[in-house]
């Protein structure tokens, strides 16, 4: 196999795990972003709940009071916590879609090596073509 064809089929081979990389970056992606909009829909929803307890005002009893403030509480602080880890899903959503330009970036800057040493091969080989027509013709029969 000439040089050239190795150099080829080495960047065909490049090209394939760039393609594989973009892929595997818009699946972490996709799976970024859908954390994150779970972790923001139930960060809302824990606040509908706490404002709907916190509005509550049937407790007959000062035990009844203190269990309702004590679960409004208990749901605040999960609302906070399911706040920072939507932050931090946040964050990782955009670290993901980074890598994701990034892995683009070099699957395209691959592809257009890959294609710009086929077009200089071709261009080799038709410069060729008529050199060897011409010796062939020069020769007696």
């Amino acid at each position: 196999m000439p040089q050239a064809d190795r150099r080829i089929a080495l960047l065909q081979r490049v090209v394939r795990l760039r393609e594989v990389e973009k892929r595997r970056a818009a699946a972490r992606l996709a799976e970024a972003q859908g954390m994150h909009g779970k972790l923001l829909a139930l960060e809302g929803r824990s606040a509908e709940i706490a404002a709907t307890y916190s509005a509550r005002r049937d407790a007959g009893t000062a035990d009844e009071l203190a269990r309702t403030l004590q679960f409004t509480a208990g749901v605040q602080a999960i609302r906070g916590d399911t706040a920072s880890e939507a932050r931090k899903a946040g964050d990782a959503s955009r670290a993901a879609m980074a890598h994701l330009h990034v892995a683009e970036r070099r699957q395209k800057i691959t592809a257009d090596a890959l294609s710009a040493r086929q077009r200089e091969d071709e261009m080799r080989r038709l410069s060729r073509e008529p050199a060897q027509l011409a010796r062939k013709l020069k020769r007696p029969s």
